[in-house]
């Protein structure tokens, strides 16, 4: 006699049994994952913030004297409320997310254009901080960067000297007409700043033979004190306040260095130049 087979599965069961075994099983790894994460990192007490090292950074803020190193280190410490022996590298609170941190140095420290941060197992934060470069010495305390952003001066060793003088209102070039003085972060948005800020990167980048020394915005022009290779005496450069950088940088090169090479190779005494009039320059004899 043939033993009595027992009956099987039907599909529909090892389907519904493989679906499941599908789900389960990864849901399962990633709790058991999860737990292990908690256990191990963020509860873990020999996980926390014992040291934090700047680098990939020249400038202020990363100095050679270790004394002014470390002031610098104590206020990001300060900043992000990170107490060394204390802070645990991995956290579920969201203020010690590297993201949330980084963006927190940026807003509390507006001269810091990028900061990235990394850990270093198992005690250390690296921080990697990218300061904005000032393109022009706004006077009262402040610099002035290429997004127009305003800085504190006191967050750079002093570059005074190397920079042109950019000399403005504020309630001239900010959205809104507030009082004096500039605000440090704001972002100057007025189309005259970003002309003057094109024609500083231009004579920067492209016509380095144009050295401005000091820059006026008034209600009508830009007048611009300038230096034209070695040669000693100054321009002054009257300038639309609304200038395409196209457009400007088709005027320096086509009207205005021809108009300073001739003036010092025939030794003219015009040194008033007008840009404001299309296809012409208005040259005045200073004084």
């Amino acid at each position: 006699m043939k033993p009595s087979s027992r009956p099987g599965l039907s599909k529909k069961a090892k389907f519904w049994i493989g679906l499941c075994l599908a789900v389960c099983i990864p849901l399962i790894t990633v709790v058991l994952l999860w737990f292990a994460f908690l256990v191990l990192f963020p509860n873990n007490p020999r996980l926390v913030v014992n040291s934090i090292r700047l680098a990939g950074n020249s400038g202020y803020w990363s100095p050679a004297d270790p004394d002014e190193r470390q002031a610098r280190m104590d206020r990001i410490l300060s900043i992000l409320r990170i107490r060394p022996g204390e802070t645990p590298m991995f956290s579920g609170k969201e203020e010690y997310d590297l993201a949330a941190m980084a963006s927190k140095l940026r807003t509390e420290i507006p001269e810091l254009e990028r900061a990235d941060i990394r850990r270093v197992l198992p005690d250390q934060l690296i921080f990697e901080l990218h300061e904005r470069i000032p393109v022009a010495n706004l006077g009262t305390g402040f610099y002035i960067d290429e997004s127009a952003t305003v800085l504190d001066k006191s967050a750079y060793y002093d570059v005074s000297g190397s920079l042109p003088s950019l000399s403005c209102k504020p309630s001239a070039v900010r959205a809104s007409k507030e009082a004096d003085p500039f605000r440090r972060g704001e972002v100057l948005s007025d189309s005259s700043i970003r002309t003057v800020l094109d024609f500083i990167r231009l004579t920067r980048l492209e016509f380095t033979d144009v050295h401005p020394k000091f820059i006026y915005i008034s209600p009508d022009f830009i007048q611009c004190d300038l230096l034209y290779r070695n040669d000693p005496g100054a321009f002054t450069v009257l300038i639309p306040l609304r200038v395409r950088e196209e457009q400007l940088r088709d005027d320096i090169f086509g009207r205005l260095l021809p108009k300073l090479e001739s003036t010092i190779r025939n030794h003219e005494d015009e040194r008033s130049l007008d840009l404001r009039f299309k296809d012409r320059i208005i040259a005045k004899k200073r004084g």
